[in-house]
C-alpha cells in the first residue's frame, strides 16, 4: 500500500501551529511576542520539519531526535538565552503544548474518520481545533489573572541598565494595566527618579504609551530596560518600563508591574 505526503498541506499545517505554540508559550511564560520572530521561525521550522520528516520517513528515532533538537533551538531563536532555568522553563511548557495539541488534532482527526468526513474538510476542522485550543489557553490565562485581582505583593528587586545597578521595591498591582499599542507588551511603571538614576532616557527615543485613570487620560514616556531580577522569579530583560511623575520621589515602591 502507497504512502502519499503532502508536502504544501504539511507545511502549512506545521506553519500555522508553530506560530500558534509559540504564541501560546509566550503568554504563559509571560514572554515578550515578536510576531515577525515567531512568523519566520515558524516559517522555516515548518520547512526542515517537512524535509526531515520526508527523507527519515521510516526512521522514528532519527525523526524523534531532530524534533527535540529542533524544538530547543526553536525556543532558543524565539526567547533568547536567560540562563538554564527559564530555558528549561521555556522548553518544557513548549513540548507540553507541542503533546496537547497534538492529542487534541489527533482525537479531532479520529473523530472525522469515524464519522467518516471528507478529507478535504478534514484540515478545516484540524485549523477549527487549533483555534478552539487557542481561545482555551487565553481563558485560562485570564482565569489564573482574575483570581488574583486582589493581589497586592510587594517585593525587592534588582534593576540593571547600561551598567548601572539598583536595588528597589515592585509592587504587583491588578491597578496597572498599560499594553504597547505597538508590540501588545504588557508595561511596568516607574518612577522619574529611577529612571534618572538608570539615565534610561540617554540613547532611547522614548514610546508614548497612552494611559486612562480617574484622574484622566494622557500619555507616558516607555523606554526599554536591560533587565531586573525580582526575589523569587526570574529575570525579565529587555522589558518596557514607563515613567510616572505621580510616583514621589523617596517612596518606597519604584515600580508598578503589570500582571493582567
Amino acid at each position: 500500500m502507497e504512502t502519499y505526503f503532502y508536502v504544501d498541506f504539511y507545511v502549512i499545517l506545521n506553519f500555522i501551529m508553530n506560530f500558534f505554540l509559540l504564541i501560546i508559550t509566550a503568554m504563559l511564560r509571560q514572554k515578550r511576542c515578536r510576531f515577525c520572530r515567531f512568523l519566520f521561525l515558524s516559517c522555516i521550522s515548518a520547512v526542515i520539519s517537512a524535509c526531515y520528516t520526508y527523507f527519515f520517513w521510516e526512521r522514528a528515532v532519527i525523526q524523534m531526535g531532530a524534533a527535540i533538537l529542533q524544538i530547543g533551538l526553536f525556543v532558543f531563536l524565539a526567547f533568547g538565552w536567560e540562563g538554564w532555568k527559564q530555558f528549561g522553563g521555556d522548553s518544557a511548557v513548549f513540548s507540553f503544548l507541542t503533546f496537547f495539541t497534538g492529542g487534541f488534532t489527533g482525537a479531532i482527526q479520529s473523530f472525522l474518520q469515524r464519522i467518516k468526513a471528507p478529507g478535504k474538510n478534514s484540515a478545516v476542522w484540524i485549523l477549527l481545533a487549533v483555534f478552539l485550543l487557542f481561545l482555551l489557553f487565553f481563558l485560562f490565562r485570564w482565569e489564573i489573572t482574575r483570581q488574583e485581582h486582589f493581589r497586592k505583593n510587594i517585593r525587592t528587586a534588582k534593576v540593571f541598565h547600561r551598567g548601572k545597578e539598583e536595588k528597589i521595591k515592585v509592587l504587583y498591582d491588578t491597578g496597572n494595566q498599560l499594553i504597547s499599542p505597538y508590540t501588545g507588551e504588557k508595561v511596568a511603571v516607574i518612577s522619574q527618579e529611577l529612571a534618572s538614576k538608570m539615565e534610561l532616557e540617554k540613547g532611547q527615543n522614548p514610546l508614548l504609551i497612552p494611559y486612562h485613570s480617574i484622574g484622566g487620560d494622557g500619555l507616558l514616556k516607555a523606554y526599554r530596560m536591560e533587565w531586573s531580577r525580582i526575589d523569587g522569579e526570574g529575570c525579565r530583560k529587555e522589558f518596557l518600563v514607563a515613567v510616572s511623575e505621580n510616583m514621589k520621589e523617596g517612596q518606597d515602591v519604584q515600580m508598578i508591574l503589570n500582571i493582567m
